[in-house]
């Protein structure tokens, strides 16, 4: 299964706790679909579970008088894609109404119901599952939208760009491309969009490709002992990033913010080396007991998580 498959799972298997992030969700996947007008209202999909959240979203929400049919379909070359279509036309208005595109003209993106950045960040998954792919990271760094309206395009830019992602564009045949190239960025969106584990995944391979590239310059360093700094590294960085994402730099103790800093910013010194550029110098082994200390506050942190959440299976 390749990488977007994976963060779509992802974003599909997120379980809101209210209804207004579930609609923004929904709003997302249908108005970055295909097509979404009185007139035709479909999504076009290669994930078939992508088209049946597409049906099931609408009737839990909005509950419709006819049907939304799921078809699948063979391209030329004879891989499935999947086509979702609202098939009455009083469903159709009667999902304008609700997500408040009725009017004459129709707006290019009403947001008006959107109140908060988990729901921006709800809308965002929404578009990416309708629109969305992404490279596998372990190749290169890409995340676009392949949106089919160029103002609907410019729009999702300028949502995107006020919480902090620099998207580009172009055009590729009759669509419009919005993409990030960033590992950062592409990091800050899928944490946005609520695919914290995947974006920990990206981080990995950035450190991964980092020791790597050291590894091709110093000959003499074991692989084994390299692969070892590589997994205990990203293990330590996932977890300082989760206390710092969820409690800020502050919660920390003073004698481990230092520690936490410089093990974040240099995924690829070792114990040693960071020892040594603490203020006050450590020994390899004085290192090792802060770190894993910082690992003891970022098991207690996502057990509190985890007890918060509630099982609405």
């Amino acid at each position: 299964m390749s990488f977007a498959n994976d963060l779509k799972k992802q974003l599909m298997s997120i379980r809101y706790e209210d209804v207004p992030a579930f609609r923004a969700r929904t709003h997302g996947l249908l108005r970055f679909s295909k097509m979404f007008s009185k007139e035709k209202m479909l999504l076009q999909t290669e994930n078939k579970q992508v088209a049946q959240l597409y049906a099931d979203s609408i009737f839990a929400l909005i509950g419709l008088g006819a049907t939304i049919s799921v078809r699948e379909y063979k391209n030329r070359s004879g891989k499935s894609f999947f086509v979702a279509t609202v098939d009455d036309q009083r469903d159709r208005e009667k999902i304008l109404r609700y997500f408040g595109y009725d009017s004459d003209p129709m707006p290019v993106l009403n947001l008006s119901q959107v109140q908060s950045q988990e729901e921006l960040g709800a809308f965002a998954a929404g578009a990416f599952l309708a629109c969305g792919s992404m490279v596998d990271p372990g190749k290169s760094y890409h995340l676009e939208f392949v949106i089919p309206q160029e103002e609907l395009c410019q729009a999702m830019m300028q949502v995107l760009s006020s919480v902090g992602m620099s998207f580009r564009s172009f055009t590729r045949r009759s669509s419009f491309v919005a993409y990030l190239k960033g590992s950062d960025e592409i990091e800050d969106l899928l944490g946005f969009m609520g695919a914290d584990s995947l974006g920990m995944e990206i981080m990995n391979v950035k450190i991964y490709k980092s020791i790597r590239n050291q590894v091709n310059r110093v000959q003499n360093c074991e692989i084994s002992n390299m692969e070892k700094t590589i997994n205990a590294a990203s293990q330590q960085v996932a977890e300082i990033e989760y206390i710092l994402q969820h409690k800020g730099l502050e919660f920390l103790p003073e004698d481990l913010r230092e520690i936490a800093e410089l093990r974040v910013e240099n995924p690829e010194m070792s114990l040693r080396e960071l020892g040594e550029n603490l203020s006050e110098e450590l020994t390899r082994s004085g290192v090792n007991h802060r770190l894993k200390r910082l690992g003891r506050i970022y098991q207690e942190l996502a057990e509190k998580e985890k007890r918060k959440k509630p099982d609405l299976s």
